[in-house]
């Protein structure tokens, strides 16, 4: 290796243009904020429950609808009035018989397992619920 400064090769070091690295860094900013989550922050989503007070007659005669999600051996099982259904099949067929305006609240077990409870959600959505909530078995 030859270290002497007389032999030293003289590199030329181009400099980058400045409008590549504007267009670079715009693009970088315009990526960001389409990939950023446009969703509301869960806050903000609608619930089922209101503490607005109504007058006499002014709300629905109708209360929402409580699903338990719970365990039962093996089993999964999912109770709304007095049936019981198993599979989710059956669980769309008995949440679209539901009137939609007063919601559905959802009560789940200690022991049900996670899986239960977010077809059970996916499964009121679908059937067009805009008033969902859930509620832990401890509260």
């Amino acid at each position: 290796m030859n270290l002497h400064p007389a032999r030293r090769r003289n590199y030329t070091v181009h400099p980058l243009p400045l409008v590549a690295m504007i267009d670079v860094v715009l693009f970088l900013l315009l990526y960001f904020i389409i990939a950023g989550s446009m969703v509301p922050a869960e806050s903000q989503l609608s619930a089922a429950l209101s503490t607005a007070a109504r007058g006499a007659g002014g709300g629905s005669d109708l209360s929402a609808q409580v699903l338990y999600v719970e365990r039962i051996g093996e089993q999964t099982r999912f109770r709304i009035g007095g049936q019981a259904v198993t599979d989710r099949g059956s669980l769309a067929a008995v949440i679209a018989a539901l009137p939609k305006d007063p919601g559905v609240v959802i009560r789940v077990s200690d022991d049900a397992p996670v899986w239960a409870t977010a077809m059970a959600l996916q499964v009121i959505r679908d059937a067009g619920f805009r008033r969902v909530s859930y509620v832990a078995a401890g509260q």
